[in-house]
This record gives C-alpha cells, sequence and structure tokens, in this order.
C-alpha cells in the first residue's frame, strides 16, 4: 500500500514516475544479487582453487595511466568485500604516495609490497582491486538523471559472466599446457625402416581452440561493456558500429562528469579505441567469425606468413588485462559521481 501511495502521488509529476523506479532500482534484484555474489566468489574461491594463475586475477595498471592509478584505487576501496583485503590496501595505499616507480613485468605495483617483498601468492596477490561487493557499488552516488538501472544491473551481471567464461577457459588452456609433453622426433636405426613426420600436434589444436575463445569472449566483454554497463547508466542508446558507439558515447557521457570522473573516462576511451586499431582485437574478432581465420603456424597456418602460438597467448593475455582494467575504470567513473 506504501508504493501505491508512492506511485499516486507521483502520476502528476512528469519525472516523477521514473524518478521512483530509478529509486527501487538503487539495489540489484534478489536474482541480481544472488548472481552477483556467486560471481563474486567465483573470483575469491573458485578460480583460485583450479590452479589458475595468481597473476590472471590481479590488477596490475598495465592500461591505466600512472595518474590515473591512485584515484582508481581509492574510489573502489569501500566496495572491497574482503576486509582483511581492504585493510591491506588502506596501507598500501598510504605507502604509495603520489608516485610510481618503475616496475618489472607482473611486479605488484604498490611501493607496500614491494618493500615487504610480497608478490605473487598461491592463491592470490593482496593488491587486488577485483574482489569488489558490486552490490554497494551505487551507495551514495549520485545517479545520471536518464539512468536505466535495472538494465545496467542485468548488464553488469551479464558482463561478469562473461569474465567467468574467459577465466574458464584460461583454466582449461593452462590444463592442456600442464599435460603437454616434447614433441620428440621418431628414432631409427636403420634407413631402411620408413621415416614418418607428424603433421600436426592435437594439444596445439585444443589450446588455440581455448586461445580463440577467449579472444571471441574478450570482444564480447567490450560490447557488454559499452552497451549494457555504460550506456544504460548514462541514458544512451548504443549505436550498432563500434566507431560510432564510442562516438555516442563520447558526445553524451563526459558532460554529465566532474573533473575526476573525466580522467577515467579519457582512460576507458583511450583503451577502446585501440581495440578497432588495425590488427588489433576486433580485427582478430573479425576474421574469426566473418572471414577466413588466421591459424598459428603450429596448427593449420603457414609457418611462413603466420603467427606462432606464444603470440596468440600474449595477445589475449594482455587483451584480457585491457578489459579488466577497463571494466575498473569504468566502476571508479561511477563511484566518484
Amino acid at each position: 500500500m506504501r508504493l501505491l501511495g508512492q506511485l499516486h502521488l507521483c502520476l502528476g509529476s512528469r519525472y516523477g514516475y521514473k524518478n521512483l523506479l530509478k529509486q527501487m532500482h538503487i539495489k540489484p534484484s534478489a536474482l541480481q544479487r544472488k548472481n552477483l555474489d556467486i560471481l563474486w566468489i567465483a573470483r575469491s574461491s573458485y578460480f583460485t582453487d583450479k590452479g589458475l594463475y595468481p597473476y590472471l586475477l590481479s590488477t596490475y595498471f598495465f592500461f591505466i595511466e600512472e595518474k590515473v592509478r591512485l584515484p582508481l584505487a581509492k574510489a573502489l576501496l569501500p566496495i572491497i568485500k574482503d576486509q582483511n583485503n581492504k585493510g591491506l590496501l588502506e596501507r598500501a595505499i598510504k605507502e604509495q604516495g603520489e608516485g610510481w616507480e618503475p616496475l618489472e613485468p607482473f611486479e605488484s605495483s604498490w611501493t607496500f609490497f614491494r618493500k615487504i617483498g610480497i608478490g605473487s601468492l598461491t592463491r592470490q596477490q593482496f593488491d587486488d582491486l577485483s574482489q569488489l561487493d558490486f552490490c554497494r557499488l551505487l551507495d551514495g552516488v549520485n545517479i545520471p538523471k536518464d539512468a536505466d538501472l535495472s538494465l545496467f544491473w542485468a548488464g553488469l551481471v551479464d558482463f561478469l559472466s562473461n569474465s567467468w567464461s574467459i577465466l574458464e577457459e584460461f583454466c582449461l588452456a593452462i590444463e592442456i599446457k600442464n599435460n603437454m609433453q616434447k614433441k620428440t622426433p621418431l628414432k631409427t636405426e636403420s634407413s631402411s625402416i620408413p621415416q614418418f613426420r607428424s603433421l600436426i600436434y592435437w594439444p596445439d589444436m585444443q589450446l588455440e581452440h581455448h586461445f580463440v575463445n577467449i579472444l571471441i569472449r574478450l570482444r564480447a566483454g567490450w560490447d557488454k561493456l559499452a552497451d549494457y554497463v555504460l550506456a544504460p547508466y548514462y541514458g544512451v542508446k548504443p549505436a550498432k558500429k563500434w566507431g560510432a558507439r564510442l562516438n555516442k558515447l563520447d558526445q553524451t557521457i563526459p558532460p554529465e562528469l566532474n573533473a575526476r570522473q573525466k580522467i577515467f573516462w579519457e582512460d576507458w576511451l583511450r583503451n577502446a579505441t585501440y581495440i578497432a586499431e588495425p590488427y588489433q582485437l576486433k580485427d582478430m574478432r573479425d576474421l574469426e567469425l566473418h572471414k577466413i581465420a588466421v591459424r598459428a603456424k603450429e596448427t593449420l597456418g603457414s609457418p611462413s606468413a603466420t603467427y606462432a602460438m606464444n603470440d596468440l597467448d600474449n595477445f589475449i593475455l594482455f587483451e584480457h588485462f585491457r578489459l579488466q582494467e577497463s571494466f575498473l575504470l569504468v566502476l571508479a567513473m561511477i563511484r566518484t559521481a
């Protein structure tokens, strides 16, 4: 009855009903809350117990500019779910200061952890920023007037579910890597015995299969992040083509942002633009789905005119980091309103 009374009072206002619905969706629905908790558990427990390399679950700021790193960490600190991790990050932020020392590959981004010699652990790094309490994401935040929060929460769950699939594919690829045996040439003692040459090494085919699945999922993650997290939150109707989509978002969103939010947006837009450059993620995915796909030289590709499997491995690894860090940029932008 109370809700019906609120609805009745709002009917005379052009925006009242819309604002009431928005208030109803400040928190995700019961089903969305359950799903968000499941997806948090996936990062905090499920994957760390499946042998997934800890660095795949950590934040390294490879694709976040130096000036943006501390503001991002401070913006997300209040919604870190694990209180021990939150306390460690509070100490790390205090010790870090405003400068960033040169880092070795996959070294901790935080001065505090480097000084006391903490690096990658068997389960996960202490300096991780991805185990967040997503249900509290909008607590105390000024919501944009045209936000569609129901679609936003659905999009957030969908993006995180896609991230789960990416990490699961990494698990399967790692299992194949661990089981691979060295390819040894067939030895014969007599030249009269026929010689055989292996045409294909099936574990290479399996490994490429999982790498390509990750690549496609990474590209899907960008669509989900742009169309179903950013666009509904800021009331933007997405365009069909990626370039037009980015232009529309860039025309609509920045006027809604304060100075602190704009540094997150600029970093996000730089990464989102980069994936559409020649021979980057968009091209790789389009070749796979819409044209004749390129294969690695260890599988069905030309030994002299295509990439090695290791190149594909490194490509998807760093595009995974780019997508995850760009997601954190979006969350920090929302939290800074």
